[in-house]
Formats: structure tokens, sequence, C-alpha cells
């Protein structure tokens, strides 16, 4: 059953600037629709025209059944609704339960003068444990807490908090009203990565039918079931997730080509005949004919010659620093109250590591940043950069734009080049034209965003310090950034909740946790596979420790290396053990052996890593057995 039907969306911002172009939806209740679009497409706009807040220049929007639509508030939490506390704000999602919970405690009351209201009692009791009435209190708190709120902060009025946090807020709130249709615009910022898992899982459970606008590919590949592209004004739509759609666009583009390619062809073609016989009398009706249907024929671009995208080159020639290029050696830090927030951090990145820095939000990830910069000193133990390290940092506020100049002098003031130089950087990262001239302090957070990554490719920095550097960024500039890093010849240590992101760069993680540093050998799906054997270990299966465990501070140089080793083989066993059961899937489907190289492949890789299994099981015995003995 459809929830809401739009219906030829067309929509302008000003006279002439044409957003929507005739967009067409439909939702059907319960449905997951992840949107993606190009910054500047035009996604909160639709989202703004479905939710009733803008109105189509033409077009329509029904709400099917009268069908209720959510989506968070555009102004947060000011004045009188800033006094309320989270616990008030967050109930007032379930008004109607709590009107009949207090209904409930008065008939109750009543019920020892009167038993002759123990039938009214009975009933209004049904219905109130039948919709969740019992189960509301627990569900706030669980969401609360899913979202990184602690019990201790749920007193607290909501106007105290930041304005990441009071979007949380709001979030949660949306979330436990459960509208027909929940409308997301980009819900994973300002969320750590437990948080956005956990919001991946409500998404997926809700009975609500959800539309999310994203940038985030690792959350639309979970949660979507098809996926909305925006572009130039119109809708279309994929079946599938976000990896699915993108196999999809390929092949669309494909077939774009081809078309393209024929278009051009045929109208070359066209066009010869009209120079040829344009003038002659004989076939001068032909000609003309010819004329009229290239006119009226409609032409076919070619994929990827509609956008630019960011060109970024950060190979180039960069002074070689030492082996050890970062080193914290017992590092603190504590609040101007005196308050720890970091302590013993140990920790060695060599030249040319890229590594990420996790943790949940609040923990100090961009203190630790601050301290490597040199912009925070450290109130005990050591933080010192290598011999001949040249650094370039992106902080996540981007603050060190400065707001007053224009993009042309800003770039030139941090770069040193000339204008013709300092112009043609711009049109690298998508600034043409006369905005150029434009002060920094009009930019979006993705245009401000690009600036700063335009200074950094021009800063000859051996080691980049980024925090969230895909922030505000759209897909095809979030996949130009990682193409650029994944060739950068220097050192990386940066922070990040994208897990795209995460998976393509990440050579080790660091996670800060406890106010101390935790390394893990390999990149994000060993410190992923590591996290789910924590969970294993919590579970009380008992049949692999916790690995987070085994590096703890002050082991000797030969324990952590033990259990480094013992952590490296424990991830490998459970990215294998999930290809063989992959593979054994494959294998109990009758369509793989109508494809006789497919299904030899199949068989012959699935026999390659049993193989592989029984080494790496025989190697974790052995490393078990010694880090046993070793007290690990």
């Amino acid at each position: 059953m459809k929830v809401i039907i739009a219906s030829n969306l067309v929509k302008y911002h000003g006279a002439d600037v044409k957003v929507l172009s005739g967009a067409t939806l439909a939702v059907e209740a319960g449905e997951k629709i992840g949107m993606v679009g190009r910054n500047g497409a035009g996604k909160t706009t639709l989202i703004e025209l479905l939710s009733g807040r803008l109105r189509p220049d033409s077009g329509s929007v029904e709400y099917v059944n009268n069908a209720k639509v959510g989506m968070t508030a555009q102004s947060l939490y000011a004045g009188e609704r800033g006094k309320l506390s989270i616990e008030e704000e967050i109930s007032s999602a379930f008004e109607p339960l709590m009107e009949r919970e207090r209904e409930l405690k008065e008939v109750e009351a009543e019920l020892a003068e009167n038993p002759n209201l123990l039938e009214k009692y009975g009933r209004l009791q049904s219905a109130f444990e039948r919709d969740g009435g019992y189960e509301y209190h627990a569900k706030a708190a669980s969401t609360l807490s899913g979202l990184g709120f602690q019990p201790e902060e749920w007193k607290r009025p909501v106007g105290s908090f930041s304005g990441g946090e009071q979007s949380r807020i709001a979030l949660a709130r949306l979330l436990l009203e459960e509208p027909d249709l929940i409308l997301l615009d980009e819900p994973t910022n300002h969320l750590d990565l437990r948080a956005i898992e956990w919001l991946e899982t409500f998404v997926k459970n809700a009975k609500s039918a959800i539309l999310v606008v994203s940038h985030d590919r690792y959350f639309l590949d979970a949660v979507s079931d098809s996926i909305l592209e925006l572009d130039e004004g119109k809708l279309t739509r994929f079946t599938g997730n976000y990896s699915k759609y993108v196999e999809q666009k390929v092949a669309r583009d494909e077939l774009l080509a081809r078309r393209a390619k024929a278009d051009s062809e045929r109208r070359a073609q066209l066009e010869r005949f009209i120079e040829k016989y344009g003038a002659k009398n004989t076939k001068a009706k032909q000609a003309k004919a010819k004329q009229k249907m290239l006119d009226k024929m409609e032409k076919v671009e070619a994929p990827g010659k509609r956008h630019k995208n960011m060109k970024l080159d950060l190979g180039g020639d960069t002074a070689r620093a030492g082996r050890v290029v970062i080193e914290l050696d017992g590092a603190k830090y504590a609040h101007d109250d005196d308050e720890t927030l970091i302590e013993n951090m140990n920790l060695v990145v060599e030249r040319r590591e890229r590594v990420a820095l996790l943790g949940p939000n609040g923990t100090g990830k961009s203190t630790v940043m601050r301290l490597l910069t040199g912009e925070l000193d450290a109130d005990g133990g050591m933080v010192r950069l290598g011999h001949n390290v040249a650094p370039a940092y992106q902080d996540q506020q981007l603050a060190r734009l400065d707001d007053n100049k224009t993009l042309l002098d800003e770039v030139r003031h941090k770069t040193g080049l000339d204008p013709a130089d300092a112009r043609d950087l711009l049109g690298a990262f998508l600034f043409s034209g006369k905005d150029a001239f434009k002060k920094v302090s009009a930019l979006s957070g993705g245009e401000r965003n690009r600036l700063s990554l335009a200074e950094i490719v021009m800063s000859d920095a051996n080691l980049l310090l980024l925090d969230e550097p895909t922030n505000n960024l759209d897909i095809p500039a979030r996949e130009a950034l990682e193409e650029a890093l994944a060739s950068y010849p220097g050192t990386m240590f940066f922070i990040s909740h994208d897990r795209y992101f995460l998976r393509r760069l990440a050579t080790r993680v660091v996670e800060l946790e406890g106010k101390r540093l935790v390394s893990y050998p390999g990149g994000y799906d060993y410190y992923r596979s590591y996290r789910r054997l924590d969970s294993e270990a919590e579970g009380g299966n008992g049949k692999k420790r916790n690995p987070r465990k085994r590096i703890r501070p002050g082991q000797s140089k030969e324990e952590s290396i033990l259990a480094s080793r013992l952590i490296a083989v424990e991830g490998e066993i459970d990215a294998t053990e999930r290809r063989v059961s992959r593979l054994e899937k494959e294998l109990a489907t009758s369509e793989l052996y109508s494809d006789g190289k497919r299904s030899k492949d199949v068989i012959g890789e699935h026999r390659e890593l049993k193989g592989v299994l029984e080494g790496l099981y025989s190697d974790w015995g052995e490393l078990l057995e010694e880090a046993e003995k070793a007290g690990l």
C-alpha cells in the first residue's frame, strides 16, 4: 500500500533556477529508500516538498489515507523548548500513550471505591498493552543510548547541548514517533560509528517507510531496498542497495554511451547530407526534411560529460620523512577543570602508514589531533613528530580558513601561487569563474571542505592530519578524495566515521578507549572482526578471548608482538570463514552448475580456502598456547 505519491514536481529557486523538473515518486508502506545526488542537486528541496514544508511550483504531493510524514525540525531547541530535559522532549513523542497512561492510573485509583469500573479498566489496560504502553519507556531509553546519550545526561536541558547533539536528540524523537513515512536528511552526520550501526539496525527494523538522503555509502548499502538518484532535476529509481545501484548505473552509462555515439553519428550523417544537397534544386526538398528531422532530435549526452569532478593529485614529490613520523610516549591531557581526558597514550606511526583514529564522540579524538599539530600542549609525557616531518592539518571545523578573504586571496595567501595558477587550482576543485571572488564566509560546508583540500594539495606535506575529511562532501567528491589519498606517498593520520573511506585507506586502526589508545594491526575489516570477537567473548561463548584485552599498557615488546600476531591471525580466520560461507551458499544453488567455468572456479576456490583455513587454525592454536603461557 502506498503512503505518499508525488507527481511531476517542479520547483524553482528564484526566478530562473530550476531545481526540480518533473520529479515523480511513490513510496510503499515499510519501504527503505536511499536517495543520492550531488551537492546542490535538490535532495533537501525534494524531501521538504514531501514533508509539506515547501510547496511545489507545479505538480502535487498526495498523502494516501492521510498518511503521517515526519522530518526533523528545521530550527532546533531554542526559547522555552530549549529548557525541556532530554527525557521530557523524547517523551513528547509518546503523548497519546502518556495520556492513556494517566487515564489508566485515574481509573485504577477509583477502583477501590467503584468496582463497576473493573471492566473499563480491563479494556483500557488491554488497549494500552497492545499499543506498546508498557514498552515505551524502555524504547526511549534504548534509542537515547543507541544515539550516544548517557543516562546521567537525560535530565539536562536540550538547549545546553551542542548543535550536533541537538540534531541527535531531534532524530531520536522523530524515530520514536513512528510516522508512516520518515524523511531523513544526512542522519549519520554527528554520529560516531557505534551510533551509526545502531541507527542502521533501527532503520532496517522500523515499521515506517523511510526515505534517507545520505552520502554514507556503507549506510545506504545496509538499509536500502532501492536507490533514488536525483540528477538534472529528475529522479531515476534503481532496485537494490547502493552497491547494486553502482552496478546498474555502470550498465546504464554504457548503454547511454552507445546511444550517444549512435546519436552523434546519425547527426553527422544528416548534417553532411544537408550541407551537400541543401543548395541543389533536385535534393533541396529532402535536405529541408532532413533539417527538420535534425531539429527535432533530442541530443543524447554521453554519461560523465554533464558534471565535473574534483581533480586531486597528491602523488607529487614530498620530502622524505624519517622512519618514525609520530611518537607518543605516556602522553596525557586534562581539561581546564583538571578532568583528565586522555592519559598514558603510547603510539608509534611509521613512514607511509595510514592510521585511522576511532572512538565514540566526546572521547578526545580531535584533542589527540590538536596535540599532534601543537595547538595543544600535553600535560605530561611526550608528543613528538619525527625527523623532517612536514605536516598539513585539516580540522573538522575548517577554522583555519579566513572568512574575510575571497577564495582567490585565501588560496594565494596559503599557497603562494600567482593569480593564474591559483584560479587553475580553484577550478580543479570546482570553483570556476566568479566563484574565485566569493568570500569564504559565503561557502557551504561542502565548499569549505573542497577549499581546504585545495590548500592541502599544494602544501607539499609528507604527513596529513585529517579530522573528518569527508564531512559535507558528496559521493563523487569522496571518491575523488579516496583515489588521491590511496596514491599519496606520505603518511596519514585521520579521523573518520565514513566506513567506505576507512576500508579503502586505513592500514591500521587505533581506538581511543578508556582514555588510552589501543592499536589494531590491519585495516578496518580486521578491526571489525576483532570487535565482533569482543562481542562473542562478552556474550560468554568462551571460544575466543577478547583480543583488545591482549594489548595492554606496560607490556614488553615481545608480549606486544605476540598479541599483535594473534589478533592478526584471528582476523584472517574470521575473514576467510566468511568467504568460505559465501562460497558454500553459492555451491548449494542449482544455477551455479549451469555455468561450467564459474562452477569450476567456485569449487577450486572453496577447496583452496579450506586448506588456508586449516593452516590458520594450526597457527592460531600455537599462538594461543604461547599467549596463555604469557598470561595474555
